[in-house]
């Protein structure tokens, strides 16, 4: 095993990353998306320098990692794996600038998906519910520090704390429901299956949260999830 250190934000990095494995010699079986950054926060209040931060790590890193190693991956025949989110489903308010990011890794990751069947090549999308990562709390992090001062707007929403704790206390009881830090083998096995299975599933749907929203809530309607979403303040 050789590990490269690279930042999927940058070109250069990811281009260095591509001729090293490309020297090797060695077929390139899988690709495996998975770099991602988080921010809570109300959408009025978030700076457009925090989605653009958010966008170019988790959307397009995943484009950039996947240009540069298709060719590779087409002259193997082997797979891309996308991490995105149940999310990406059912977006929640607190989310935007997070789960718009794993909406267009989803729709990207479908599209290549069609384009590369031709080859033999499968792209894959693994989208687990709640697990106990660092996510959580980066994302915490970095909704506190980026949102705004606007006095205004700030007199017109609960404030960043209260519904920050509010928004964490579900995701914290849905991470001990997926089986906490143990759980986390739940994704990645999904992760090798994508990998090494002969048929692989085109979508793995991994935690008791994600497989609720994927066959149940999804048919919720619109002014049911507003009303639920406004309650919870």
């Amino acid at each position: 095993m050789m590990p490269l250190v690279m930042d999927v934000t940058k070109d250069d990095d990811v281009a260095d990353a591509a001729e090293v494995v490309k020297k090797s010699g060695l077929p390139v079986r899988a690709l495996i998306n998975n770099a991602g950054i988080s921010a809570f926060g109300w959408a009025e209040m978030l700076p457009l320098r925090r989605y653009q931060r958010n966008m170019e790590v988790n959307f397009f890193g995943t484009v950039r990692l996947t240009q540069a190693f298709l060719p590779m991956i087409r002259a193997s025949q082997g797979r891309v794996v996308n991490i995105g989110s149940i999310g990406a489903r059912m977006p929640s308010s607190f989310g935007s600038a997070y789960l718009s990011t794993k909406s267009a890794m989803v729709s990207y990751s479908e599209c290549v998906r069609q384009e590369v069947f031709r080859f033999g090549v499968r792209v894959i999308t693994v989208e687990p519910g709640f697990f106990e990562t660092e996510l959580l709390a980066n994302g915490s992090n970095n909704g506190s520090t980026d949102s705004g001062n606007d006095a205004e707007v700030l007199s017109a929403y609960p404030s960043y704390a209260e519904k920050m704790e509010k928004t964490a206390e579900p995701i914290r009881n849905l991470e001990k429901l997926n089986g906490g830090k143990e759980g986390l083998r739940h994704v990645t096995n999904c992760v090798i299956d994508a990998c090494r299975s002969p048929v692989p599933l085109t979508r793995y749907t991994v935690g008791w949260d994600a497989k609720l929203i994927r066959h149940v809530l999804v048919f919720a309607p619109a002014w049911l999830i507003d009303r639920v979403q406004t309650a919870q303040g």
